[in-house]
């Protein structure tokens, strides 16, 4: 059986998470006998190098909302026969031939099923109507599920969704969310990597890694959300040194995503906050995914704005505290941490500033010993599930019926600090307002795209051969009218 694979992989900008999931796709498409697999991808010469696979060109999707609207109707106008905007030469018609030499899709998991990253939405729907066209089964494996699915984006995403033979969702509210738009076939799964820093034979760490527990790792996105930049790098440098003196320990800053060998993105924003601490601190270069996921595994205490350091961190039982920017982020921080019963370590943005998130750190690290213990009590049942989730997707790409799993929820480890509750009374203001924000702005560039489109079409009649004709028989009719003396 062959199966294309597609990941958000081959960006410029790398970007260890995606990576991550794609990695953990092949590897556990493999470990069930599936090794014929073609990685869509935006960049096929380094996906061949960095996954030992094949590789093809997948299709890239304009950012404006409105273009990559018109290119989804235009796709799916093609593949019905009906008149559409596609040259011979499109891209679209290259994806068609590659998934029409296999057998079924994967998706791979992520965080693209939303208005905030449309473009990724919209290339993900593409390929299943293609895919859906061509007859061949579909998996979607562990997404995020909005929370924002602006004006058409909801269509579109339960359109792709219920032709799916299964969904996979990472957490409750997604998997709520995927239930509403398409029914029984959204089932609860982990993330792809959840396992990719200890059970991949890959994943130890290079010989140049400090001994395991002997640092603490941040990991902070480009974004500083709705915070001041300088009062972000601020509060962030302080928590770091006042962990670094706690611990005793230095600080490893994993960027996970930058552009190689140029940085940008997290590796600007780690040597600003880099600069800002007094403590013995370490800002590293990129490195690839399975590098990142074992040192992150290794440290001995985790902070990060980002997912995939919560998952590898949590996979490797090292106590951990996120920080969520935004709705959208705190729906995957705080659900891959409820995932393991310690959603109360995820913290919104606020309690940044407020302090909560400096308790949430003395706490952890105090409780270090017994919360690693608890996270190592679930992680056998947790690689169990894994690993029942990974049978339902061979099953369903092969065509076969599949059961929903019914995971156990787990022990909840109750905190202990009123940090707790100052922060649930952040979130409680602070998320509908970041929802609201960001529902404005996709409001804002859908507006925008209209107005870009009207003034398009008003060029192009003003630019038209019937408007010159109108224009010539004007001045012609104001030549020939006759003139009266007043």
């Amino acid at each position: 059986m062959r199966v294309a694979i597609l990941g958000d992989i081959g960006q410029h900008v790398y970007h260890v998470g995606d990576d991550a999931m794609t990695h953990a796709a092949v590897d556990e498409l493999a470990a069930r006998g599936v090794n014929d697999v073609v990685l869509l991808s935006r960049n096929v010469e380094d996906t061949t190098v960095r996954f030992g696979t094949d590789a093809a060109p997948t299709i890239e999707f304009p950012w404006p909302y409105a273009d990559y609207q018109r290119y989804l109707t235009d796709i799916r106008s093609f593949l019905a026969g009906k008149p559409h905007g596609l040259a011979p030469d499109d891209q679209v018609h290259r994806l068609i031939d590659t998934l029409s030499g296999c057998d079924a899709v994967l998706i791979a998991g992520g965080g693209n099923m939303n208005s905030v990253y449309g473009w990724l939405l919209y290339e993900r729907a593409a390929v299943v109507e293609i895919a859906h066209h061509l007859g061949k089964a579909v998996v979607i494996a562990g997404q995020t599920i909005g929370p924002l699915l602006y004006g058409a984006d909801r269509d579109v995403a339960a359109r792709m969704l219920s032709r799916a033979a299964l969904v996979g969702a990472r957490e409750d509210s997604s998997l709520i969310l995927g239930r509403a738009l398409a029914g029984a076939t959204v089932v609860p799964c982990l993330d792809d990597a959840s396992f990719l820093a200890t059970t991949t034979p890959d994943a130890a760490p290079s010989d140049t890694a400090p001994p395991a527990d002997s640092y603490l790792v941040g990991t902070f996105s480009g974004s500083t959300g709705a915070c001041p930049r300088g009062q972000f790098v601020a509060a962030a440098a302080k928590i770091l040194d006042d962990a670094a003196e706690l611990s005793g320990l230095p600080v490893l800053l994993l960027p996970h995503m930058a552009v190689e060998g140029e940085g940008g993105v997290d590796e600007t924003l780690h040597s600003e906050i880099a600069a800002a601490m007094t403590a013995r601190v370490e800002s590293r270069h990129i490195a690839s995914a399975r590098d990142t996921a074992a040192l992150t595994a290794r440290a001995a205490l985790v902070i990060a704005s980002r997912y995939h350091p919560v998952v590898f961190a949590l996979d490797g039982g090292v106590p951990t505290v996120a920080l969520s920017l935004d709705e959208y982020s705190d729906v995957r921080l705080r659900g891959a941490m409820a995932n393991w019963g310690l959603a109360d370590f995820a913290l919104p943005l606020p309690s940044l500033l407020a302090g909560s998130v400096g308790a949430a750190i003395r706490e952890a690290w105090q409780r270090r010993d017994e919360i690693a213990a608890h996270v190592h009590s679930l992680h056998p049942r947790k690689v169990a599930e894994s690993a029942a989730w990974w049978d339902l997707v061979v099953r369903a790409l092969q065509g076969l019926e599949v059961e929903a799993p019914t995971p156990d929820p787990g022990h909840r480890l109750e905190v202990e600090g009123s940090w707790a509750s100052d922060a649930g009374a952040a979130r409680v203001v602070f998320l509908p307002m970041s929802a609201e924000l960001g529902e404005l702005r996709k409001v804002r560039e859908d507006l925008e795209g209209q107005a870009s489109a009207a003034r398009a079409e008003l060029q192009g009649w003003f630019n038209s051969s019937s408007f010159t004709l109108v224009r010539k028989l004007a001045s012609l009719r104001s030549r020939l009218r006759p003139r009266r003396n007043p």
